[in-house]
């Protein structure tokens, strides 16, 4: 068994330095977070007095607007429950950015929907969207597998 001959080193960060910085770090997620809240419920007031207020003109489209807009709120509200999660237990996990990953991906097909239903879009415009469409659909797929495997990984067997 060969015997370590380098020096020994105390580490850089020890005592107060360590724990200041622990405290920063747990501050600055602190108020990220409630960063975070402040947006998610100015969201939602916004696209409530949103969708009120275009009510009555183009139903359809104020409707889509609106679904896309909660669907904003639930990705902010996910990224909040990453931040609350890390400050309960110090660490973080890959599921809510997954999630984060198919509410993104489901709104842009719904904004490519929307678009194409409700707008007029040329024939080279309508094949990108088509294209952008395939994409992310491909992209819930790919991601709802990941969470399966993700979450047969964790269950004891």
């Amino acid at each position: 068994m060969a015997h370590d001959t380098r020096p020994r080193t105390r580490p850089i960060l020890d005592g107060v330095g360590k724990r200041w910085l622990e405290f920063a770090d747990k501050l600055i997620y602190w108020l990220v977070g409630a960063l975070f809240l402040v947006a998610a419920v100015s969201m939602v007031a916004y696209s409530v007095t949103t969708f009120v207020r275009d009510f009555g003109g183009d139903f359809p489209l104020a409707l889509i607007v609106f679904i896309n807009d909660l669907l904003l709120v639930l990705i902010i509200l996910e990224v909040l429950g990453t931040v609350r999660s890390y400050l309960e237990t110090g660490v973080t996990s890959l599921e809510p950015f997954l999630y984060i990953g198919i509410i993104s991906a489901t709104r842009r097909i719904l904004a490519i929907g929307a678009q194409t239903t409700l707008g007029k879009v040329g024939d080279e415009s309508f094949n990108h969207l088509m294209i952008d469409l395939g994409v992310n659909g491909g992209v819930v797929l790919a991601l709802a597998v990941a969470l399966f495997l993700f979450a047969r990984n964790r269950t004891p067997a």
